[in-house]
């Protein structure tokens, strides 16, 4: 899985640093942890939980997921053990950062909650 930014669509491009930043100004210190997917990525993350070990996470399988078209990012708390702690809500004081560029947030999601999760909607096939 990347990282790199630079395979996100160019609006989302543009933003998630500008999200970082506004972010790290508020004390919320953000790691970027997967952008684009591929098929095989994508495939393989499907399979976990339901063919392959692992717990579930995702219930997108390709082309469905906003990964595989960059217009979606995940990510931490970039500090090292509380990767994933949201005792504080951290995930939402991202999301409410995150969401006046046009982002939606998978926190918000009433089937498949994915509080690690923004993405660029409006630019999904179909």
């Amino acid at each position: 899985m990347s990282r790199d930014i630079n395979l996100l669509h160019p609006r989302l491009r543009k933003i998630v640093p500008q999200i970082i930043a506004e972010c790290k100004a508020q004390g919320l210190p953000v790691l970027v942890t997967q952008t684009m997917r591929t098929k095989a990525e994508q495939d393989a993350l499907y399979a976990q939980g339901r063919t392959k070990p692992g717990n579930i996470v995702t219930n997108a399988w390709y082309p469905n997921s906003a990964h595989c078209w960059g217009v979606a990012f995940d990510f931490c708390r970039n500090v090292k053990g509380r990767e994933y702690d949201d005792s504080d809500g951290f995930f939402a004081k991202v999301a409410a950062i995150a969401k006046p560029y046009g982002l939606t947030w998978g926190g918000d999601w009433k089937n498949f909650v994915d509080k690690p999760h923004l993405e660029l909607t409006e630019f999904m096939p179909g």
